[in-house]
């Protein structure tokens, strides 16, 4: 299932890139190229929290199966939108929103499926290995697309896409989901995430933390261009940029993969406490930092302590959780962190134009050590224990 996921990635991050490039192609406009953004991009912010509802109301595998039939046929209608010779942008944004849409309300069902295949004691490494795919194919996708948009054309591309969700579709058919109890009361509801967040201070907690992170730390993930050519004066256009985002790449893939063998036994707590001063150090050094050289190991560094994090955040939270519960869970996860650092970004950017890139990464340090001092495990241990008592732990 896995391998299947990891293809119709790679034709995700194909169509991302090769989207924005052609859109400014045909535009010339930054504007353009930043409402194509959002309209992928802007259905996380709301629209996860349905889907986590969703994915505990109805059969998995079947809603899975639809959503993703749903976004071929957005896929396909961009394909034909894209060969016109001139570019009709209302109905490439219509198609692209509806990818968006399917997206938001998909991954709840994706994050809380996949690891529902494998034990507790094995759901850090299942989380782990989703995540490696996902990186991997971050970096491999863009690669292949940037190759084949000049061959085929941007409409050859998310045709290519459509055809790649066949593999994780055929995964899916296949495969038999256990089976989720259906939920009662106010937990079944729509509102059942936020009936978990006023409940379990220890899913609380973690989803508060996962999105203050998200808002004013985690935003060097979309805002490294700016950090190359401000703090660096790395040429954005230059090989030397594509390796320091192959170091970002590579630094989440290391840290995913080290999740999911060596540290997998360790205790979670430990490692994200771990990770979370990895992310601090690796922020405050390149507040200070100005040559070049010293950018590449900091920014590898960074991307496995990050990963390190937002991983084990994941899985400590689907562990604490019931199986019949973890739609909604991973709605409040995808809306925290997903829907989150968009808008981290922006602000993000008009902090930095009016400032410097510096602010942001000083402001992102400080709150990844309170965040540090918030998730310290003693406390995580003292609040699990206190969830369990209340009835809410597994």
């Amino acid at each position: 299932m896995l391998i299947g996921s990891f293809l119709s990635q790679i034709g995700t991050w194909m169509q991302t890139v090769v989207l924005g490039a052609y859109i400014y192609s045909q535009t010339g406009s930054p504007l353009y190229v930043g409402l194509i953004t959002f309209a992928q991009l802007g259905p996380m912010i709301f629209l996860p929290v349905v889907g986590g509802w969703l994915t505990d109301k109805f059969d998995v595998r079947k809603y899975l199966l639809l959503l993703q039939s749903w976004q071929v046929l957005c896929v396909i209608a961009l394909a034909f939108v894209l060969r016109a010779p001139e570019l009709h942008f209302p109905s490439a944004f219509a198609c692209v929103l509806g990818v968006g849409i399917g997206n938001a309300l998909i991954g709840p069902a994706w994050g809380s499926s996949v690891p529902s295949l494998v034990g507790p004691e094995n759901l850090r490494a299942a989380v782990s290995l989703n995540s490696t795919q996902m990186n991997m194919a971050r970096v491999i996708g863009p690669a292949i697309g940037g190759i084949l948009f000049p061959i085929i054309g941007a409409s050859g591309v998310m045709l290519l896409n459509a055809a790649s969700f066949s593999f994780v579709m055929s995964a899916v058919f296949f495969i038999r989901f256990p089976p989720r109890k259906k939920l009662s009361g106010s937990d079944a509801g729509i509102g059942g995430g936020i009936q978990i967040l006023k409940q379990d201070p220890f899913v609380r907690r973690i989803i508060v933390s996962i999105f203050a992170l998200a808002l004013l730390t985690l935003t060097f993930l979309y805002q490294l261009p700016t950090i190359a050519g401000e703090d660096f004066g790395i040429n954005v256009k230059s090989s030397g940029y594509g390796w320091l985002y192959a170091c970002l790449g590579g630094g989440a893939v290391t840290g995913a993969i080290a999740l999911s063998t060596f540290l997998v036994r360790r205790d979670p707590f430990r490692v994200i406490q771990f990770g979370l001063i990895g992310v601090a150090a690796m922020m405050a050094i390149l507040v200070f930092a100005k040559q070049p050289a010293f950018a590449y190991p900091i920014i590898y560094l960074l991307g496995i302590s990050y990963q390190l994090v937002v991983i084990s955040l994941n899985a400590t939270a689907q562990t604490h959780v019931s199986l019949e519960r973890r739609g909604h869970l991973m709605g409040l996860w995808m809306t925290a962190l997903g829907g989150t650092v968009p808008i981290g970004m922006l602000l993000a950017g008009f902090i930095a134009e009016h400032t410097s890139m510096r602010v942001v990464l000083a402001y992102g340090c400080f709150v990844a050590v309170l965040v540090t001092y918030v998730l310290r495990p003693a406390i995580l241990r003292k609040i699990e224990r206190r969830s369990n008592e209340l009835g809410f732990g597994i």
